[in-house]
């Protein structure tokens, strides 16, 4: 399976009038995200399934990547992928699919860790920017340790 997770795109700031599961994506973080999966295509032919978060701007960010992405939507809209997911639990949620090639849309800093428990040790640490892709690798179940980090590529800033 080649795993890819993605940070949402540039979504507004927290604010006293809106919860953290609403807050949307600019219009900058719209482009971002756009122009971002454009460049994608060069090296990925598609997603065969998106697993998104239930946050408002995973939501627009997962359905902007389909868009281009994907020939038939084929979006999974899952509660444990929100903020503060668990390795374990996506490690459950990508077991359950038979597809080669799943896209994941979630948050930071838990791609960070899922990445540092997907593919090593989880002894170093790192920012994934919004708009960032990296692919992971497994040759069979998905598992601790278990996977091959092929790329980590930011988002495209045009």
């Amino acid at each position: 399976m080649n795993l890819y997770l993605i940070r949402h795109s540039i979504s507004e700031n927290s604010s006293f009038g809106k919860k953290d599961f609403e807050r949307e994506l600019t219009e900058e973080g719209k482009i971002i995200i756009k122009n971002s999966a454009e460049a994608w295509k060069m090296f990925i032919d598609k997603f065969d399934i998106i697993f998104s978060s239930t946050f408002k701007r995973a939501v627009q960010s997962a359905e902007i990547i389909s868009s281009i992405m994907q020939p038939v939507p084929n979006i999974i809209f899952e509660n444990n992928l929100g903020s503060g997911s668990r390795t374990s639990d996506l490690i459950d949620i990508l077991n359950l699919t038979d597809k080669e090639d799943v896209a994941v849309v979630g948050h930071q800093p838990d791609l960070s860790i899922h990445i540092l428990n997907l593919c090593g040790n989880g002894r170093i640490n790192f920012l994934i920017p919004p708009a960032a892709i990296a692919k992971i690798e497994f040759e069979n179940k998905i598992r601790y340790s278990a996977g091959k980090l092929s790329f980590l590529i930011p988002p495209i800033l045009k």
